[in-house]
């Protein structure tokens, strides 16, 4: 009698296929982690210039969310190299609170005329508001209304007058406000209405309090920017033109991979992969790069998937298809994107199924240089199959094979 086992134990083809079943799951989700990980290590983060903190996070449902320490713009370029949609990466320390605030009104209850058309504004104006005479009933507890409605806030906006700073309860709410400020789960708007910043007390001294004239149009109209995170601060306008900027689309890229990138870029006969090969110290050379720099650019590339790099000794490195896509823009005289939606374009509109990749070429009259560039791009946006063959040089593929992911790609730049 034969026995079969598996790990030690009985066969019992469930477990087995269960296990292959984890197994494959496990996979999958370590290559996604890895993706994102290296994503955003390529990344650098346009706000301060720095690469930021990024986590992959395990879900239930075998799904992973991805948070970040970085700034919003940073979280929008990561989604975009990762292909995912916008809202996927979380900014962590800038969640709804910024985009939804909820305000709780603390006021003297003999401040009340003065403070209902402030309340009334707010709510007006997109900022929910927790004002007592709208938020208690009658036989309501008034202890257990307010702390649901401190809670809940994103601001505690408090009102001081000559009354308010002088009455206990204004005064609990508040250290409830100093309390909530201190662990970062609100933040705190004290309003000085015909009182100086002298006459509060030591801990609201050392608060931003501004005064504000509550009858003035201007004033309120400040506040609810304030509170819906518009800036103060002037538009950003253009650097001078002889500071060096950051090529267009190429934002997020650190300024040493973007040199080096653009140096195999350009020293590229035909844009295909391991060509050409160059050793740091070379690139150094070409670049005028400190060799360290070099080695971060490199390795910015390399966790994106532009570029090879030998274990060898000499850590020589190559560039991957992928990366004339994303940089051939910005030196040559082509963009491969535009390329790529005129051959996409010929082939769909000629119903053309399979095409010979020399004999397109010449068709467009493209060198080999921008028809593989082009082609890279459509491999890599999933429109085309490419038929590759070793005896292809100087073309990255010998024919190309068109379907509905090409309609679909000629569609959605229509």
């Amino acid at each position: 009698m034969i026995k079969i086992t598996h790990n030690g134990r009985p066969f019992d083809a469930k477990r087995f296929a269960d296990e292959l079943r984890s197994h494959a799951v496990e996979m999958g989700m370590q290559a996604i982690e890895e993706k994102a990980r290296g994503a955003a290590g390529s990344i650098v983060d346009p706000e301060t210039g720095k690469h930021a903190v990024v986590f992959v996070d395990r879900l239930p449902q075998n799904r992973v969310g991805i948070r970040t320490s970085g700034s919003p713009a940073f979280a929008r370029l990561l989604e975009k190299r990762l292909g995912v949609g916008v809202g996927d990466v979380t900014v962590m320390g800038v969640d709804k609170m910024a985009a939804e605030p909820r305000v709780y009104l603390a006021h003297a209850s003999e401040d009340k005329e003065l403070v209902r058309p402030l309340a009334r504004y707010l709510m007006e104006h997109g900022i929910e508001t927790w004002f007592d005479e709208w938020e208690i009933e009658p036989g309501d507890s008034l202890r257990q209304k307010m702390e649901e409605g401190l809670g809940e806030m994103t601001h505690f906006m408090v009102i001081l007058t000559q009354i308010s700073i002088t009455k206990p309860w204004v005064a609990r709410e508040i250290d409830v406000g100093l309390v909530r400020l201190v662990g970062g789960t609100s933040r705190m708007v004290p309003l000085r209405v015909g009182v100086q910043v002298g006459d509060l007390s030591p801990f609201l001294q050392t608060l931003l309090c501004e005064a504000i004239d509550l009858s003035s149009k201007a004033d309120l109209a400040a506040l609810v920017d304030r509170l819906h995170d518009v800036s103060r601060k002037p538009a950003l306008g253009s650097k001078p033109r002889y500071v060096e900027t950051v090529p267009a689309g190429l934002e997020g890229w650190s300024s040493s991979a973007i040199a080096i990138a653009q140096l195999l870029a350009k020293k590229s006969e035909h844009a295909t992969s391991f060509d050409p090969m160059m050793q740091p110290h070379e690139i150094s050379e070409a670049t005028g790069i400190a060799p360290t720099d070099v080695r971060m650019g490199i390795l910015d590339l390399r966790d994106a998937g532009l570029l090879w790099q030998s274990e060898a000794g000499d850590l020589s490195v190559a560039p991957l298809g992928s990366l004339f896509v994303e940089f051939d823009a910005s030196v040559m005289p082509f963009d491969p994107e535009q390329d790529a939606v005129t051959i996409a374009n010929r082939l769909v509109g000629e119903g053309v199924e399979d095409a010979e990749t020399e004999q397109l070429a010449n068709t467009l009259g493209w060198e080999p240089r921008r028809m593989n560039s082009a082609i890279c791009y459509l491999e890599r946006a999933g429109a085309i199959d490419a038929r590759h063959s070793l005896a292809s040089e100087p073309w990255r593929a010998v024919c190309l094979t068109a379907g509905d992911e090409t309609l679909r790609f000629v569609r959605s730049r229509s």
